[in-house]
């Protein structure tokens, strides 16, 4: 017994011993690291544990640890990792990681942020990888004030329209500058992995973006990639698993509603009711539009290797991604593969080489086209509207169903149920591919040369391959398909090269004066090439041309402040460019700006533990546009027609096709911002204003010509001027707890678009055959539709007798126009403007908290003050050819004098007057959206072969708060024939919709 107590007793005595050693007792105080100022509330942690505490008043702290590791973190201060192996004193100098000493690239060099002075927001990595988008621009929604992203399409692998500050150009592009690690990427974001990115850097005004000169007018996106960090190889791994589904659909007629709507119209227009014989039991009752919808599964991939030591950082990186469309027979498939090389040579010289390399595989259906079988054979969206619930989608040998009267065996059924097209016969029998390569790479040599000199080189090649194969099956009835089986290749290939050379030196004088200068100059060519190829039974097309652009550039600038209190910037950019004729290709563009740090002058340092920050900028500079079309100083001529001579062979005719103009010019931007920056509370509160004022002159715009020119298109001329007005607005607040953190963003922007001036009005937004819903004139946004507006429904013939006379088969239960110019008849004259769709108003907020190992985001997005005009309702609520009707037109069509204000009586007759361009149609497309939430877990490892293990679930587009009756109010960026640049924008033919998206994910780092 005695020795077992004796063992008891030395294992417990053992045990303190050992748990006496592995705890250990540190305190100390915890400083800034500039000023020696005690730090209050710094948060210490023991890593991989919820064991930490906070400094108190005076910064002091003490800790218990079992481990050898403390972090230390404080809001606006670098964080710091400390080995503690014994107890005892522990004193911590943090240093300052304020905004204000965050490094941002700026044009071909970087700056502090305490030293910019344009109009620029950085976003940071983590905010652009919430969300499982195969272009990162979609990630930037939301983030940046004044700067609109518009999804183009919900199809798989589209697009995003990114406007900065508005549009300025009528028929040019509005699409900003998009710059990767130095280097003009034609492919804008798609060039890049999302997880490869570091920060975006968006630059606004001139003053930011006029280094870039004649391309700066829509301002510049500069993306900087990330490069391996010192340390032992890292491993990372990202994974997400999602399916996507549609949003709201707009709820349609079922086919007993559907016949009493036929039955009302045929009664009002003496036709034959569908009732009696006509009824039939294998009636089908279909929601075609729901019909062409599908749960699409999605996976992305991305895995990367990075590392580095004293002289060589690397990271090399693959990303898959696999998105089936919620549209049947649509998908995308993508691999990128990218590397970024550094080696520092020696004490002056370092070496850098970047690729990046993708291709990309689409599997179309039409969905963007405006539904007259154009190249894309119509709408898929479009023709679900329309189609009658009555005819099934494929007969009882699983065959496609086209015309009522195919599968009914009589022509009358043609008449009772319409015919459009079979969306899901569209779909499938569309067959279309695109493929599509890139490569983006550089080579970098900078050299530090004497008196703080560094000479900075860049070589850069751009490439991208576009192939389009279509095959159009023949399917149907035959008088139904008016082409049989045809093929066609669209090949678009184009290899582009920058050379760019700065020389950029820092020199400080007494201390106190600080000057920057910079000096560079740049050189780019592209050269492609385009082949069209499309072939039926009954012939073939070939089509090919060879391009070539270059530009030339010399650019300066130079930065001064006196104390960081008062700054001066001035820079000047000269381009040369080959898209204009000799004697107007060179053009020259500035910028000047001054900003004051308030917070640096003595009288203001009894109000600096409060406020850390307030900052004037004011910037005022020109900057250009170059997007015309290619050789447009030149007549084009070609092949027409074979005319026989003499009743020989048959010689081959030319015509014009363009009609050249020597006298085109750049596109100028004169820009002015006025910008407050403000800081509180150490960095925890914070905002930035900017006012800005954008006019556009000698606008690249396209104008018609008279007949008796003969078969030129429109020809190219600078008129007209545009302007851009607003404000932006960013608000953050950062806080941060002993085991929980709380931050939020929000961005706010509003604009102001007006054509100032224009030699004469031009007409957009088609919504039928020569039928316009936008008309774009001096006093009114670029955006503004010219509409009739509509003053109820004639509710009896009283009515009709009292108003404007609107045509001799108006009837009761018909729409009212008003009659704006007073003359007793409804004409052109009373259109008026009204609505735009260009939003006054984009919002962002971003929310994001941590507890212990817990995090959760929400992020919310949304444009306010704009309007679209549903082309879907102006074609199925004119009760047209038997399409079918909205619930709502059913549910509240005029049935009688009384019952209805608001929708017209059933009719086809009445058709010309009831689907007038009018009010009627425009809706409000205001939104707002909980664009993401996301919530995640970070487990506390021990292992030394993970570092780092959390995973997350996130959903995105989840809700949507809209007056809009259509599928989605973003869907406005129509990309068919009917549409030309941002003037046609707003008109809703059906675009394929945004889907919700549900994902699973995992962030792994060994």
């Amino acid at each position: 017994m005695l020795k077992k107590a004796l063992f008891i007793m030395f294992l417990s005595l053992t045990s303190i011993t050992l748990l006496a050693q592995q705890i250990k007792t540190i305190s100390g105080v915890v400083t800034d690291a500039t000023t020696g100022e005690a730090l209050i509330g710094v948060t210490i942690m023991e890593p991989g544990t919820s064991n930490g505490t906070s400094t108190d008043l005076d910064g002091n702290y003490t800790l218990d640890v079992k481990g050898d590791k403390v972090s230390f973190s404080y809001v606006g201060y670098k964080p710091q990792v400390i080995t503690v192996l014994n107890s005892g004193t522990v004193n911590v100098k943090l240093a300052s990681d304020s905004e204000l000493d965050e490094v941002i690239v700026v044009g071909y060099t970087a700056q502090k942020k305490r030293e910019v002075l344009g109009a620029l927001t950085n976003v940071k990595s983590e905010e652009l990888v919430q969300l499982p988008v195969s272009n990162t621009a979609e990630a930037l929604q939301g983030r940046v004030s004044g700067v609109q992203v518009t999804t183009a399409s919900g199809a798989p692998g589209a697009g995003a329209s990114v406007r900065v500050r508005g549009a300025g150009s009528i028929n040019s592009s509005n699409d900003p500058l998009y710059i990767i690690d130095g280097i003009p990427a034609t492919n804008g974001l798609n060039s890049v992995i999302p997880t490869d990115i570091e920060n975006i850097s968006v630059l606004k005004d001139a003053s930011a973006a006029a280094i870039y000169g004649s391309r700066a007018n829509n301002g510049v996106v500069l993306i900087t990639t990330k490069k391996g960090k010192k340390g032992k190889a890292k491993v990372s791994y990202n994974g997400q698993f999602g399916a996507q589904v549609h949003g709201h659909l707009t709820p349609m007629a079922n086919t007993g509603e559907y016949i009493n709507i036929y039955n009302a119209a045929a009664k009002n227009d003496g036709r034959e009711l569908l009732e009696g014989n006509w009824l039939r039991d294998d009636f089908a009752d279909v929601n075609h539009l729901k019909e062409i919808f599908q749960t699409g599964l999605m996976t992305i991939h991305d895995v990367s290797v990075s590392g580095a030591n004293d002289k060589f950082n690397y990271l090399a990186s693959g990303s898959y991604y696999n998105q089936e469309g919620i549209i049947k027979n649509s998908k995308f498939e993508k691999f990128t593969g990218s590397t970024n090389l550094n080696y520092q040579a020696n004490k002056w010289l370092k070496i850098g080489l970047s690729a990046n390399a993708g291709k990309s595989t689409t599997d179309l259906v039409p969905s963007s086209g405006d539904g007259y079988g154009n190249s894309e054979g119509g709408s898929v969206v479009r023709y679900a509207y329309m189609r009658n619930p009555a005819i099934p989608t494929y007969d009882q040998n699983g065959k496609l169903v086209d015309k009522p009267s195919e599968y009914f065996g009589n022509a009358i059924y043609d008449s009772f149920f319409g015919d459009g097209y079979n969306p899901i016969g569209v779909a499938k029998m569309a067959d279309r591919k695109r493929d599509e390569t890139t490569l983006l790479s550089k080579v970098n040599v900078e050299i530090q040369l004497p008196y703080n000199t560094v000479w900075n080189t860049n070589f850069g090649i751009d490439y991208s391959k576009s192939e389009v194969k279509a095959y159009n099956h023949t399917w149907g009835t035959n008088d139904r398909i008016n082409n049989p089986s045809s093929q066609s290749r669209d090949n678009s290939e184009s290899l582009g090269w920058t050379l760019n050379s700065v020389f950029s030196n820092n020199q400080t004088f007494n201390e106190s004066h600080r000057l920057t200068t910079m000096i560079g100059t740049e050189a780019i060519r592209y050269n492609g090439t385009n082949k069209n190829f499309g072939s039926s039974i009954n012939g073939d097309t070939r089509y090919s041309a060879d391009w070539a652009s270059s530009l030339l550039s010399f650019f300066g600038k130079v930065d001064y402040n006196y104390n960081y209190k008062y700054y001066l910037s001035a820079l000047i950019r000269e381009d040369g460019s080959s898209r204009f004729a000799k004697g107007n290709r060179w053009g020259t563009f500035y910028a000047i700006s001054a900003g004051w740090d308030v917070n640096e002058e003595e009288f203001f340092k009894p109000l600096t533990p409060v406020v850390n920050l307030l900052k004037l900028r004011a910037g005022w500079g020109a900057v250009g546009n170059q997007d015309v079309s290619l050789y447009a100083y030149s007549d084009k001529y070609m092949p027409y027609y074979n005319y026989p001579f003499g009743g020989g062979d048959p010689s081959t005719g030319y015509a014009q096709t363009q009609l050249g103009n020597t006298d085109l010019k750049w596109e100028t931007s004169n820009q002015l911002n006025l910008g407050l920056d403000m800081a509180f509370l150490k960095g925890e509160y914070g905002f930035s204003v900017d006012y800005y004022h954008k006019v556009t002159k000698d606008m690249l715009i396209k104008a018609p010509l008279p007949p008796s020119i003969g078969n030129a298109a429109p020809y190219w001329v600078n008129s007209g001027k545009v302007l851009n007005e607003g404000v932006d607005v960013e608000l953050y607040i950062r806080k941060q707890y002993k085991n929980a953190g709380f931050s939020a963003s929000l961005n706010w922007g509003y604009l102001k678009n007006e054509v100032l001036k224009l030699d004469a009005p031009i007409q957009a937004g088609r919504v039928d055959n020569g039928i316009y819903a936008k008309l774009i004139e001096e006093g009114h946004s670029l955006g503004s539709y010219y509409l009739y507006e509509m003053d109820g429904i004639f509710q009896n013939e009283a009515e009709i007798v009292k108003s404007a006379y609107q045509g001799s088969n108006v009837q009761p239960g018909d729409v009212k126009y008003k009659d704006l110019n007073g003359d007793g008849v409804i004409d052109e004259k009373d259109r008026k403007h009204m609505g735009t769709s260009i939003p006054k108003q984009t919002l962002g907020l971003n929310l994001q908290g941590n507890l212990n190992n817990w995090d959760l985001s929400v992020f919310f997005q949304g444009a306010f003050g704009h309007d679209v005009y549903n082309q879907i309702s102006h074609e199925t609520e004119g009760f047209y050819r038997g399409f079918n009707v909205s619930k709502d037109y059913y549910d509240n069509y005029w049935r009688g004098e009384g019952t209805s204000n608001t929708h017209p009586r059933a009719s086809w007759s009445a058709k010309s007057n009831n689907v007038m361009v009018s009010s009627r149609f425009l809706e409000d497309a205001s939104y707002l959206r909980l664009k993401n939430v996301q919530l995640g877990y970070t487990f506390a490892l021990k292992s030394k072969l993970i570092s780092n293990l959390r995973v997350y679930g996130s959903a995105t587009n989840l809700l949507t708060f809209t007056k809009y009756s259509g599928l989605d109010p973003e869907m406005t960026v129509s990309a068919n024939s009917a549409s030309e640049g941002d003037k046609a924008n707003g008109i809703d033919w059906g675009t394929y919709p945004v889907a919700k998206t549900f994902t699973l994910g995992v962030n792994l780092t060994f």
